[in-house]
């Protein structure tokens, strides 16, 4: 014998098998019933070998045995029998279900084969609770289940059946029942095929024989020359069963928990159309021989707060295993890992806040924001200097009477490079009459040109893009409940926007405000507000990657160890490397384009005014002009009304000429 089994030892080798004992205290056995469980333990363990995946040790695995020190000498043997396999290449593992286990987190590698030795079927719900428990916890491995009392014809059937369907309940289906035939020394091994027959894993229909085995003495043959030995008589029963987990699953339903969370899920309660993960999921369905049948979630359990609830919380459709699989943009949190299992994520999505986008600007000023103020102020400057340069030309070389403000207009209209009436003599001022509309014609080409861009391009308020900007515009915050835990930060950010949020129980609702509340951020997927139905993308602005509040990777929740799901992980890899996923994603946003040209909303501010790509200059356009104009008339009128009361006031009152006069007659 190797290793002594009353100790902590370390055997070198990669594949753990786990065999868990349930102490159920000392039962009397006469002999004979003693000596018929010894003679079984031979072919425990020769048809362990041929169930138990196991590999010759390449590197070193750490296993541990602990042995009670009232273990049955049935329990004992069949230690004994592994520990002396002279390939070794099974390590043990031993468990007691009885006694709490010790911090297991320093053993990595998932078992990959249980033997669990119980007395009857109440026994296997402690050892099960504890594996679950244990990192190296693995439902996809070799379950063997051993009784290691002897089980009459009335219970043995009865007894077959809880062990399969307590394993089920906990996702466990490569499960094989070993008991030993009622008053002989004949191991039976009895199983269920959860696809048999075009069944669909949902209840351990039949039971199955599947080998047989006798340890026994043959006696010796002098006319065949033969000593006497033991050997093993064995009756394996080749039904065409099919591997436990297949290939292919008859076209059993696949049953599907969904919100409609555009780009993901495409449609409404009564229907699902499209979407990423629909398309996803209806390839992997076409591989695998499944049909997916959908459900819709009610949206105020996708928003409200996320908890463990079985009854009536967001994953209570598949703890009660209502349902298989739960979509919607979804991603792993605290609860689901501890209750639900992923997929392997195949996209990334940012939490962020999105606000209205910004306004147009002013239509009115779009004739002065040509240039800048200071560049105004100069050029204004320039037209008064040179009317009063005029005006004194004028005086000095006395050719007409004309007033300044008569100046004022000869000089804007060389400034705008049009015609003037004003003709002086002297070769001085023409030259700088000359210069001066060379002036006018830079001014006027350049104002022309700056004014068509301006005219044609829609301009806006600035843009709302972080945070801070929308705390000190004076922002509300809303989204869905169970977001609010992203804001539980002792910074003044998180407590300003903990204080000012308010739940959305839709959010597609939520978004659609953002129409008419100039002044509200909504926490939402960056991928779902570019594709919801509720409002045009170019109504809507989402803050940058750098002001994300949370970024995380979406895939889908399946029940708690899932049989499924390495297949299913398995092909989502496939379809990530083959490019579909961008191919599905463009596919789901052409569903809301063609939707939104049906209805009309497609166009954009950006366009407004647009026929055969050329932009229609509308009054709002040039409306700066137009108010301009009035205000020089409204002015002209004043001074107008001001000149005549004047005129009346100095006839009446036989006023004097004063220099005034010289500018308003």
């Amino acid at each position: 014998m190797h290793p002594k089994v009353d100790a902590w030892f370390v055997l070198v080798l990669p594949l753990l098998l786990t065999i868990v004992t349930e102490n159920s205290g000392d039962i009397p056995v006469d002999e004979d019933k003693q000596e018929r469980l010894l003679s079984v333990v031979p072919c425990i363990r020769r048809l362990c070998e041929k169930y138990f995946r196991s590999e010759r040790a390449m590197k070193g695995s750490l296993a541990i045995i602990n042995i009670k020190p009232d273990a049955s000498t049935f329990q004992l043997h069949i230690l004994r029998s592994f520990n002396e396999d002279a390939r070794h290449e099974l390590g043990v593992m031993v468990k007691d279900a009885s006694r709490p286990h010790w911090n297991a987190s320093h053993v990595t590698e998932k078992a990959k084969n249980y033997l669990m030795l119980i007395a009857d079927s109440s026994a296997l719900a402690a050892p099960i609770r504890q594996l679950r428990r244990l990192p190296t916890w693995n439902p996809l491995a070799q379950v063997v289940v051993l009784f290691t009392a002897e089980l009459t014809p009335l219970v043995f059937e009865i007894e077959v059946r809880n062990v399969l369907q307590e394993l089920f309940d906990n996702s466990v289906l490569n499960v094989n029942v070993m008991v030993q035939r009622y008053n002989t020394s004949v191991l039976e091994v009895w199983t269920w095929f959860p696809y048999e027959s075009g069944g669909c894993a949902d209840n351990i229909d039949r039971l199955r024989l599947v080998d047989e085995c006798e340890y026994v003495l043959q006696e010796a043959d002098a006319e065949r020359n033969l000593r006497a030995s033991w050997v093993f008589r064995e009756r394996h029963h080749f039904a065409d069963f099919g591997p436990k987990i297949p290939k292919y699953y008859n076209y059993c339903p696949l049953k599907v928990s969904t919100s409609i969370w555009e780009p993901f899920v495409v449609g409404n309660a009564s229907h699902i159309e499209k979407g990423l993960e629909v398309l996803m999921l209806d390839a992997i369905a076409a591989r695998m021989r499944l049909v997916p049948v959908f459900s819709v979630i009610e949206t105020a359990l996708t928003t409200g707060r996320i908890t463990a609830d079985n009854q009536t919380g967001l994953y209570a459709d598949v703890l009660q295993r209502r349902t298989d699989l739960m979509i919607g943009g979804l991603h792993e949190n605290p609860i689901s890992r501890k209750l639900l299992s992923a997929t392997i994520p195949y996209y990334q999505d940012d939490l962020t806040w999105c606000v209205p986008t910004a306004r147009h600007a002013p239509k009115w000023l779009n004739v002065f924001i040509i240039f800048n103020v200071w560049t105004w102020l100069i050029a204004i400057g320039i037209i008064f200097a040179a009317a009063g340069l005029m005006y004194r030309f004028n005086y000095v070389e006395r050719l007409v009477k004309e007033n300044y403000t008569w100046m004022v207009l000869q000089s804007l209209a060389f400034s705008l490079s049009v015609y003037a009436h004003y003709w002086p003599r002297r070769l001085s001022i023409r030259l700088f009459l000359i210069g001066y509309m060379f002036y006018g014609l830079h001014w006027n080409a350049a104002y022309h040109s700056f004014l068509i861009s301006v005219l044609t391009r829609p301009r806006y308020e600035p843009q709302i893009a972080t945070v801070q900007q929308a705390i000190e515009t004076g922002f509300g915050f809303a989204g869905a409940e169970n977001m609010l835990g992203h804001f539980d930060k002792p910074d003044a950010s998180s407590r300003h926007i903990a204080r000012s949020y308010r739940v959305c129980s839709n959010l597609d609702e939520c978004l659609g405000r953002l129409r008419n509340e100039r002044a509200v951020a909504i926490a939402i997927s960056r991928a779902h507000s570019s594709n919801s139905r509720a409002i045009g993308e170019a109504e809507l602005y989402c803050f940058p990657k750098a002001e994300n509040i949370y970024t995380y990777s979406v895939s889908m929740l399946a029940k708690k160890d899932f049989h499924l799901l390495p297949k299913i992980n398995e092909l989502i890899r496939r379809i990530s490397e083959s490019g579909l996923l961008g191919k599905w994603q463009k596919e789901s946003e052409k569903i809301r384009v063609d939707q939104d040209e049906e209805g009309g909303e497609g166009s954009t501010d950006g366009g407004e005014g647009r026929e055969g790509g050329q932009t229609i200059l509308r009054l709002d356009h040039i409306e700066g002009a137009f108010l301009l104009g009035a205000a020089g008339l409204l002015l002209a009128l004043i001074a107008f009304i001001a000149e005549v009361l004047y005129y009346r006031a100095k006839r009446r009152y036989r006023w004097r000429d004063n220099l005034f006069d010289r500018f308003i007659l």
